[in-house]
């Protein structure tokens, strides 16, 4: 009670303060919103995320292969343990050896996690070519709310007035009847800008695989594995005057997938459509001394699932609200507050029942830079939620620069959070086995670590080494009752992690028209909970598909329009059960493109050749579910563009 009391006067404080004009002041920080102007120059969160590592995803594979999926990008460009039940199948990602519950994925400032699951299905998220992909690393419980237990992956399309028009289609063609289309323009005349972006991606997946299940692996030919995705996003933003702006955003993604089955199981010719329609406005203006949004959403995601002829059907309406305001205080201080709602309305049949809930949350979030090589950061969220008790979430964090000079940066950085999450609406009410005595899970994270920048001649790059370590109390997992029958939701009492993460990005110029990019991404992670043994001792084991070691890596060589770019990772070993007795043996991946660019004046032409899979590695990332061999690709595209557009 105490510290809700605290957090209220605070809050409280912090309106008054943002509410005096005497305090107002113009920003001294490089990196916050310039007042005179309605743009947004950084991520929102990155402002107030001192001392956590915070990992921007290079968006040139989504301007290159416009409709692939966030699945796709992750595997290819970060550490995070992907798990998928097949090509174009279920794909889900975790932070830090957590679940995939514990990874909180928002959309332009809205949690898009299905509240019936908790969890988003990355094969179902293909981002237009002008979103941006970040990921937080760790709690921040704070800066997201519910979930963001092991990280974040955070997409937003940032709003630009720059004069444009561009225009741009693209066809690929690929390997067990890959095919994707895609088509996307934008208009901007420094008042007015949209931008509008389709693809189609669907593929047969017939693909050959050795089915380790049966006598002698022999080859066979994947069955009920095809699917079609169709996704349309549209954006307007409308500049009203120099102070404020209106925009309104659209995201489709209708999705159609035969359910791939596993090695040695019958095929019951399984299938699911998934339609996500996501709808948001929002408002954002220069009010008493500072910057004002206000936005609001609407969610419809529906779920269909049918096995042998019965159906199991699934749709949930959820309503979004959200006001903020944020404020210079000082010269060196930026503060922000704000609010926000959540009503869940879902129609599922394993309910038995229609049920609805209503979540709110206030929370503040607070920027001071005592001195320039000193960045602090203290954040605080409280949750409300019909029948539960969330905890307060604080965070603290700090960037302290040891060393800056014209050639090298060294930074050394910290972070304390807490973190919560909600259970789901299935974990509460699914018959059987949902259990509505389910407490919230509450987790805190530690982290720290040192960041390198350099820029000599030609050459520049950064190198973040972070360690850390975590525990969640409450931990809910589905687990076979005691006495047989089915599973059941329940709390663990405590899983406990710890790890390192390393992240180093490169670029080399050694002559006017060349250049070299590389990359490396390596996560080590121990994420384990307490089990008895035969003997009823407790041992601690490593929680099942949490691989120990991760890496991803990347290079390209850039000469007059052409590109040669491959990518490869590693995934260690991973249990697949809560006894460590089974596991999947480790596996790399390899993959390559080659690519180049044509420019006659206002058009560019672009073909690109691609080979997945390069060393034709078999391997699974879920246990018995097949992935494909080597594949090929091959995607031709067409852009023409111009600057300064009139009306």
């Amino acid at each position: 009670m105490l510290q809700r009391v605290l957090f209220f006067a605070g809050l409280l404080c912090g309106m008054g303060l943002l509410a005096s004009p005497a305090l107002h002041a113009q920003t001294h920080l490089p990196d916050t919103v310039h007042l005179h102007e309605v743009r947004v120059a950084v991520p929102r969160y990155t402002r107030y995320a001192a001392g956590a590592r915070v990992q921007t995803v290079d968006t040139l594979l989504l301007k290159r292969q416009p409709g692939i999926t966030l699945a796709e990008v992750l595997q290819q460009r970060s550490p995070l343990y992907l798990k998928s039940y097949g090509n174009g199948m279920l794909a889900t990602v975790t932070f830090r050896g957590t679940s995939a519950s514990h990874t909180a994925v928002l959309w332009n400032g809205f949690n898009i996690a299905l509240p019936t699951l908790g969890e988003s299905d990355f094969a179902l998220l293909p981002p237009s070519p002008n979103t941006t992909v970040a990921l937080q690393h760790g709690a921040s419980g704070a800066l997201h709310g519910t979930g963001a237990i092991g990280g974040a992956v955070v997409l937003e399309n940032p709003v630009t007035f720059t004069p444009r028009q561009t225009v741009r289609v693209q066809q690929e063609w690929g390997s067990f009847g890959h095919s994707r289309t895609a088509a996307s323009g934008s208009f901007s005349n420094g008042r007015l800008a949209l931008t509008t972006a389709f693809t189609r991606t669907a593929a047969d997946n017939d693909f050959r695989f050795r089915n380790t299940t049966a006598f002698g692996a022999p080859l066979e030919t994947q069955q009920n594995a095809a699917f079609d995705q169709n996704s349309f996003a549209q954006e307007l933003h409308y500049k009203l005057n120099q102070e404020q702006r209106l925009s309104v955003r659209g995201w489709y993604v209708k999705t159609h997938r035969q359910v791939q089955p596993s090695m040695g199981s019958a095929n019951n010719h399984a299938e699911q459509d998934d339609e996500n329609l996501r709808l948001m406005g929002e408002w954002q203006g220069q009010l008493a001394g500072g910057t004002t949004t206000v936005r609001a959403a609407w969610f419809r995601d529906q779920l269909d699932y049918r096995e042998a002829g019965t159906p199991s059907l699934s749709l949930v309406h959820t309503y979004q609200s959200q006001v903020e305001h944020e404020r210079q205080l000082l010269p060196h201080l930026l503060v922000q507050a704000g609010a926000e709602g959540q009503l869940f309305r879902a129609q599922v049949g394993g309910y038995g029942t229609d049920k609805e809930e209503k979540r709110f949350s206030a929370y503040s979030w607070l920027r001071y830079d005592p001195v320039p090589r000193l960045q602090l950061s203290l954040n605080v969220r409280q949750a409300w939620v019909e029948g539960f008790n969330p905890p307060l979430t604080p965070t603290l964090g700090a960037n302290f620069q040891l060393v800056e000079n014209p050639q090298h940066t060294l930074s050394l950085k910290g972070n304390v959070s807490r973190s919560y999450r909600v259970p789901t609406l299935n974990n509460r009410f699914w018959v059987p086995g949902g259990n509505p005595d389910l407490k919230p899970e509450a987790g805190w994270g530690y982290e720290g670590g040192l960041a390198h920048h350099v820029k000599t001649g030609g050459l520049s790059g950064t190198t973040e080494v972070t360690v850390y370590a975590q525990q969640v109390k409450d931990w809910i997992q589905w687990r076979p009752a005691d006495r047989g029958g089915y599973p059941e939701a329940v709390n663990l009492s405590k899983v406990r992690g710890h790890g390192l993460e390393l992240d180093t990005r490169w670029q080399y110029q050694p002559l006017p028209h060349w250049t070299l990019t590389a990359g490396l991404a390596y996560a080590y992670t121990v994420s384990r909970q307490q089990l008895p043994d035969a003997g009823a001792r407790l041992q601690d084991r490593q929680l099942f598909y949490v691989p120990k070691h991760k890496v991803a890596s990347w290079a390209e060589v850039r000469h007059q329009g052409w590109w040669l770019t491959a990518d490869a990772t590693f995934t260690g070993q991973r249990f697949t059960d809560n006894d460590n007795n089974n596991w999947l043996e480790p596996y790399a991946l390899v993959n390559a493109s080659l690519g180049k660019s044509f420019a006659w004046r206002s058009l560019e032409a672009q073909l690109m050749a691609q080979v997945h899979n390069l060393t034709n590695t078999v391997y699974q990332t879920m246990a018995y579910r097949a992935m494909p061999p080597r594949s090929f690709r091959l995607a031709l595209s067409l852009q023409w563009a111009k600057a300064n557009p009139s009306l």
